[in-house]
């Protein structure tokens, strides 16, 4: 079998930037309730449409965290928004909500039949800056959430850390004006340490000093320390 014949998502992978998105969610039980938690823990702006309500979606409704758009949706609600979440228990009602928004150009997840919809949500694991995101195209949610488990288990609070500090060190290189081109060997060898190892047996010293030598023609130990201890919260 080429390369050709083999089977493709027809997803393109992609992480998206939704901080101030007016995005609109369609359905106020446990599914539209766990996906505005995901979308205002981005920074997402949420418009909710629903009849009822689950607890936590009534309390942020009268937080002002999320705008009540109304009771009953109408295609008028999906103006002004970049992306739809149709998350009812009506099949039929989650079909036309899909529809209007294709017509529209609106990027929109289905939850009861994914393929309906222009976009899915992966499952995802997420140290700090480190997201790792699983998905099987919509057709096992099952396993999606088993590789999450797995995954969940084999990365720890180590892998936050250690993305953590080489970003916060090209942040201080920057400010040095050192420029990237000029510091690709010094991550590259950063990136090849097996850090997260020796953090999750302890070895916090044998960690630093490690790296210290590693940046030591660009970094100083006195610099690196408090960059360091900035990031050691982590384990806290």
């Amino acid at each position: 079998m080429n390369k050709s014949e083999k089977q493709r998502s027809p997803y393109y992978p992609l992480f998206l930037a939704v901080d101030g998105l007016a995005c609109l969610v369609v359905g106020g039980g446990e599914v539209g309730e766990r996906k505005i938690k995901t979308l205002l823990e981005h920074g997402a702006s949420v418009r909710l449409v629903a009849r009822e309500l689950t607890p936590w979606l009534n309390r942020k409704c009268y937080e002002q965290s999320i705008v009540m758009a109304g009771e009953v949706y109408q295609r008028s609600h999906l103006e002004g928004v970049s992306l739809v979440f149709a998350a009812t228990s009506d099949m039929d009602l989650n079909r036309k909500i899909a529809a209007d928004a294709r017509e529209m150009g609106i990027w929109c997840n289905m939850a009861s039949d994914p393929a309906l919809g222009s976009f899915i949500v992966p499952s995802l694991v997420e140290r700090g800056p480190l997201s790792i995101a699983v998905s099987t195209s919509g057709l096992s949610p099952a396993i999606a959430r088993a590789l999450r488990l797995k995954l969940e288990r084999e990365f720890g609070a180590e892998w936050e850390f250690f993305v953590g500090l080489l970003g916060k060190l090209r942040e201080h290189l920057r400010s040095m004006n050192i420029r990237d081109k000029d510091t690709r060997s010094l991550f590259g060898e950063l990136a090849a340490l097996p850090l997260p190892e020796w953090l999750k047996k302890g070895d916090r010293e044998k960690c630093f000093l490690k790296v210290s030598d590693v940046c030591s023609p660009l970094i100083s130990k006195e610099e690196l320390q408090p960059i360091w201890d900035s990031l050691w919260k982590v384990f806290s």
